[in-house]
């Protein structure tokens, strides 16, 4: 039986090193999956995954996160980024990473990428938005989107076609193009 994620949280806070155990326990198997996913390679995605727990340490406390999953993924990203950067094998970014974020390119808007409220503003929008879709929709953009599959494996996990995903994508961009659009934003 796992711990739970508030159990586990407690640990951090009693500074238990069980709580790096537990996490591993419970969460890594799926960390290792996406880190995977993100580097294409086994020892690269074991180094990202250390790097998150060793950041989930080093954070938590003061930080209390809500959902520890997807803190932990969230650290796990900036990991993976970190390591891609390091890599003087590749010396950029796998287009593997960054080519489903292009699909979004049309409909976010353009601008200084350093305005943070702008940024903080548009990821709300965003998180709204995605909060607002069916748990199938959510799915699809949070896989493809965030955990950075692709159209076969969001395809294959639902039983569905390519072209089925493919087209349930596009309706979410579309939705979410209106709903920049009401926000305010010049797309």
């Amino acid at each position: 039986m796992y711990f739970t994620d508030d159990e586990i949280t407690a640990l951090f806070f009693d500074r238990d090193e069980r709580a790096l155990t537990e996490t591993d326990r419970k969460y890594g198997e799926y960390l290792k999956a996406v880190a995977a996913n993100m580097t294409d390679d086994r020892r690269d995605a074991e180094e990202c995954v250390n790097d998150a727990y060793l950041a989930a340490w080093n954070s938590i406390p003061p930080n209390r996160p809500s959902s520890l999953r997807a803190y932990l993924l969230t650290l796990l990203r900036h990991a993976a980024l970190d390591v891609i950067k390091k890599d003087k094998r590749a010396r950029r970014i796998p287009k593997k990473l960054y080519a489903p974020l292009d699909g979004l390119a049309d409909i976010l808007p353009g601008g200084d990428a350093d305005d943070a409220i702008t940024e903080r503003e548009l990821s709300d929008i965003i998180n709204g938005y995605v909060r607002q879709l069916n748990q199938r929709q959510r799915y699809v953009f949070i896989s493809r989107y965030y955990l950075n599959r692709s159209l076969n494996e969001i395809a294959k996990k639902l039983d569905v076609s390519r072209s089925t995903v493919n087209k349930e994508l596009a309706e979410i961009k579309s939705g979410l193009k209106e709903k920049l659009i009401k926000e305010g934003y010049d797309l």
